[in-house]
């Protein structure tokens, strides 16, 4: 349940060197008073301006990269995404301006696949649809504006807090398992926050007790029966995430797709050490500390914390699907539509066919992405087509 790589196992660690952003970090450790928290050490090794993973361009997803998305695999994903934009817009009565916001654009690959499915058929939707991406980071705005330059019905912003007030929906797809997180361990006594150290040319875990108000606040509602040792992240930025977005959503929803548990898996024997990984080059390392600014680095979602907080905040729960049964059901029209045709398929079609296939194989994506939907304002029922087969579905949470 982690970034898709084509290759599994891990490769021997490189040496260490003292690289700009090594420097950085050893220098705010010492600042600190000899260590720092693991978000604050993961949010400069992943949005550093200038030397972090995704700030820095590094970051690159496919064949070439360090991991596969669904995104990757082919502009399937993008249309039937545009299918479910189509169908919220008709749930909220066809208005004449519908907002798409995307967060987490990378290049700008599932915004070309999603509005150039959203263009095709030149009818009212597509008058209404507007594109917006929030995107942080000038080398990225510049990838998807090159990407993006034939389509007049986009434009960008630097933050959520950045969004006009908006009727419509906001995307994001492997998002959320890159926000900076909390580590805690587990030792009988309570639990404990694993900070990052400097050894040497290195960096290296160290304990501290929770010193952080919002983060005990967290703990105090994690489990007390753990083995010892247990590791668990925490992902205190989500709140404030999507407290923004509801602040600028006059009426629809937001929709997330990323990988993670819910309930009672969330502390599974074998996650006792945690969820935390780093990629490259399709390779998956345990050791998040090594090479910061060279890897990405996730910790898996926990989803029932997710809801609980979209709840607190006011949404409604529209939906919680395995990938399988949401593109299932967000693919079904198509699917119906495609099989009485009765002609020959097309290679862009196969090309389709085969890429659904992907996304859907249990063995593969289909089992390991989750979906989940919070409205503002937004029907409840019916549901929506990509939550209408709802596995393992909100009563998971």
């Amino acid at each position: 349940m982690e970034r898709v790589v084509s290759i599994s196992g891990h490769l021997k660690e490189p040496h260490q060197t003292t690289d700009p952003l090594l420097k950085l970090i050893f220098g705010e450790i010492e600042a600190e008073g000899g260590m720092i928290s693991f978000a604050r050490f993961m949010e400069l090794a992943l949005y550093h301006p200038e030397h972090g993973y995704y700030a820095s361009g590094r970051a690159r997803i496919g064949k070439e990269g360090d991991f596969f998305t669904s995104v990757s695999v082919g502009r399937i994903y993008g249309r039937l995404l545009a299918a479910v934009c189509r169908e919220a817009w008709e749930r909220l009565d066809c208005p004449p301006e519908f907002l798409i916001v995307e967060q987490g654009a990378n290049d700008g690959t599932m915004a070309y696949d999603l509005l150039e499915s959203v263009m095709e058929p030149k009818d009212l939707f597509s008058q209404a649809a507007r594109y917006m991406i929030i995107e942080p980071f000038p080398v990225n705005l510049e990838r998807q504006r090159e990407k993006l330059q034939h389509f007049q019905n986009t434009d960008w912003v630097r933050s959520p807090e950045e969004l006009p007030s908006f009727t419509g929906i906001h995307l994001s797809n492997e998002l959320l398992d890159a926000f900076p997180v909390h580590s805690l361990r587990w030792d009988e006594s309570g639990w404990k926050e694993e900070c990052v150290r400097r050894d040497g040319d290195s960096l290296v875990w160290t304990i501290r007790p929770i010193n952080d108000n919002a983060l005990a606040a967290a703990a105090v509602l994690l489990p007390l029966t753990l083995p010892v040792g247990y590791r668990l992240e925490v992902n205190l930025g989500t709140t404030h995430w999507l407290e923004t977005l509801y602040k600028r959503i006059n009426q629809g929803l937001v929709l997330t797709i990323d990988y993670g548990q819910a309930g009672e898996d969330r502390y599974a024997p074998h996650r006792a050490d945690g969820t935390l990984i780093a990629c490259q080059s399709h390779r998956r390392f345990n050791d998040p500390l090594r090479v910061p600014g060279l890897r990405d680095i996730t910790s898996q979602v926990d989803f029932t914390a997710l809801a609980a907080s979209a709840r607190n905040i006011g949404y409604s729960l529209l939906g919680y699907n395995d990938q399988h049964h949401f593109l299932f059901g967000a693919a079904e029209p198509w699917l119906r539509m495609f099989g009485s045709s009765g002609s020959a398929s097309s290679p862009e079609t196969t090309k389709d066919c085969r890429a659904l296939h992907t996304l859907l194989h249990p063995g593969s994506m289909g089992m390991q992405f989750k979906a989940i939907a919070f409205g503002k304002d937004f029907p409840e029922t019916p549901h929506l087509s990509c939550f209408r087969y709802q596995r393992p579905g909100i009563g998971a949470l």
